[in-house]
């Protein structure tokens, strides 16, 4: 989801859940699992020794801004917005108990929407958001974001909307996921990218137990 949703209205506690479901959920599914393939293709390629040229160096960029301009949406707290922050916001009116402790956790963003603000959306060098080893990322920072946004709308899903809890953080893919390692990943080598595919998504998942 490459444009964020929009409302000008103050949302009304029954919207809650719509908010959630409709438009910030899907959007972490797509993070999360965009994630995923990018940390499979990471893994095919320690593998086999390829893409280790201009081309991985290309799909590295695209990752991580891909990654953090999605953080930076689900972070803002613009009125015009339909974001997790902005959910957080307007309903701390109402509980400000339950949802100051989802404020700060969220405020684990913080680098990472400051990278994007520094290197993407509003660099004056149209060349200098393009290198990803300047931006001063580390990889345990994005992963330790995308997990605070994680928690926290499984949170208030779990004590303020009081629904049922979430057991998958990632979307189940359909599809083949090895097609298009086939080509340049022998079969020993895709059972393993296998095994790596679904130790990685456990891992997310587990993340609906945990409340750190």
């Amino acid at each position: 989801m490459l444009s964020a949703a929009t409302s000008n209205s103050f949302p009304h506690p029954h919207q809650w859940p719509d908010w959630l479901d409709i438009e910030i959920w899907p959007q972490i599914g797509t993070v999360m699992l965009h994630d995923a393939y990018f940390k499979l293709f990471g893994r095919a390629r320690e593998l086999t020794g390829q893409f280790n040229g201009g081309i991985a160096s290309l799909i590295e960029m695209g990752y991580v801004t891909s990654q953090t301009i999605a953080i930076r949406r689900l972070c803002d707290k613009r009125r015009d917005v339909i974001s997790l922050k902005r959910l957080l916001v307007e309903a701390s009116d109402s509980n400000r108990q339950l949802i100051n402790p989802l404020l700060d956790q969220l405020d684990r963003c913080t680098h990472v929407v400051d990278l994007v603000n520094n290197y993407v959306a509003h660099t004056a060098n149209p060349n200098g958001g393009r290198v990803a080893n300047q931006w001063n990322l580390q990889g345990g920072q994005l992963t330790e974001a995308q997990k605070a946004i994680c928690q926290v709308a499984l949170k208030f899903d779990r004590y303020v909307l009081r629904r049922h809890n979430r057991v998958k953080i990632i979307p189940v893919v359909q599809d083949d996921i090895m097609q298009d390692f086939r080509s340049w990943v022998s079969h020993d080598n895709i059972q393993e990218l296998f095994v790596f595919w679904r130790a990685h998504n456990d891992g997310v998942d587990a993340w609906c137990g945990t409340s750190s």
